[in-house]
């Protein structure tokens, strides 16, 4: 993986066996995406955020994620332990110098396409604006 990563000009760090850390910067924020390969399967994730304490920013959150799932073929969000991430699994075979920068780049661009709606559920942005909007309509 680390050669692979290398020869597709992309700088890593060791995570663990198997697993690699590949950083991006972007326009909202830097993106670290952990990177695994097996002999069966090429496993992408990255972290979004973490899962808010708030009962109702938390189920707004998974609502809006289960939502997002739905729409998009390989990348899924899941939640592991306190923190929400956004993961794709692609088979090991089919990968090779090509086709890896491709799916990384791939998760990021939703990752970074996604931050902003689960950004404004978190900081509660979201519910404030419902409020004013039905404030509005009462006047």
């Amino acid at each position: 993986l680390k050669g692979m990563l290398k020869k597709a000009g992309f700088s890593s760090t060791h995570l663990g066996e198997h697993l690699r850390g590949v950083p991006f910067r972007c326009r909202l924020r830097e993106w670290m995406v952990a990177a695994g390969l097996t002999s069966d399967w090429f496993h992408l994730s990255t972290g979004v955020c973490e899962l808010p304490q708030e009962s109702g920013l938390r189920s707004r959150l998974l609502e809006h994620t289960m939502e997002q799932n739905r729409g998009m073929n390989l990348a899924k969000f899941a939640t592991v332990g306190k923190s929400l991430v956004l993961e794709a699994d692609y088979r090991s075979e089919h990968v090779d110098e090509d086709v890896l920068p491709q799916l990384l780049t791939f998760l990021v661009t939703i990752a970074e396409e996604q931050y902003p709606a689960i950004f404004r559920i978190i900081s509660g942005d979201e519910t404030l604006d419902a409020l004013e909007a039905s404030l509005k309509g009462t006047k």
